[in-house]
């Protein structure tokens, strides 16, 4: 018993010791526990806002690349327009005054002589045509619907009208003025915008006229 007790005193500052390295070893882990908590906590908070800058991010470039389709979309209209609707006076002017002639046989009615008068203004072209038409009334509709239908930038400007024939009531006799707009010679020389989708240059119109682009 005696020998017991004195391997038990023998022993204390041992076993004091040993305590002292629990103590400290439960306050390094109590320690470096909420050191990582902390640490965690700010890693998740840091990650959300990386994902919420990546989000916008993804918006504004999703926002930028419809705006770049719309652009181009618009330049291509604008091109379409300038080419094909109004053209050049030289290399459409022809075809225009077939078109007009034909579109009058085309409802049964066949136009007086033609007086022409030309316009060509800075940021302006265009050509002002004024005949008159005799023929039943349903006929002279058709042929201001279909003068209005023109795929050409074609304008019914003024329609004056007046009793036809004395032996057939139902004709009218219609004085006509339509002006067809081309391509201004003063344009702005064609602009060269790079689509970066496809990788080429591609080439647009200006949108505006030296002196002012022309409407409809």
């Amino acid at each position: 018993m005696k020998s017991s007790l004195d391997a038990f005193r023998d022993r204390r500052l041992l076993f004091a010791l040993l305590l002292v390295v629990l103590a400290a070893n439960a306050a390094v882990l109590l320690s470096y526990r909420t050191f990582y908590d902390e640490r965690l906590r700010a890693l998740v908070e840091e990650q959300a806002g990386l994902e919420r800058r990546r989000d916008e991010a993804r918006r504004q470039a999703e926002e930028a690349a419809a705006a770049e389709r719309k652009l181009f979309d618009t330049q291509a209209a604008l091109t379409s327009f300038f080419s094909e609707t109004l053209g050049e006076r030289e290399k459409k002017i022809a075809s225009l005054i077939e078109d007009v002639y034909a579109t009058t046989r085309g409802v049964g009615l066949r136009p007086d002589a033609i007086g022409y008068q030309s316009v060509d203004e800075p940021g302006t072209d265009s050509l002002t045509m004024t005949f008159a038409v005799e023929g039943p009334y349903r006929d002279v509709k058709r042929l201001l619907a279909d003068l209005e239908r023109s795929k050409r930038f074609l304008v019914v400007e003024q329609v004056g009208l007046s009793g036809g024939s004395p032996d057939d009531p139902d004709s009218v006799r219609v004085q006509l003025t339509v002006t067809n707009y081309f391509r201004p010679g003063s344009l702005r020389p064609i602009r060269t915008v790079r689509d970066a989708r496809a990788g080429t240059a591609a080439r647009r119109p200006a949108a505006a006229t030296r002196g002012g682009g022309g409407g409809r």
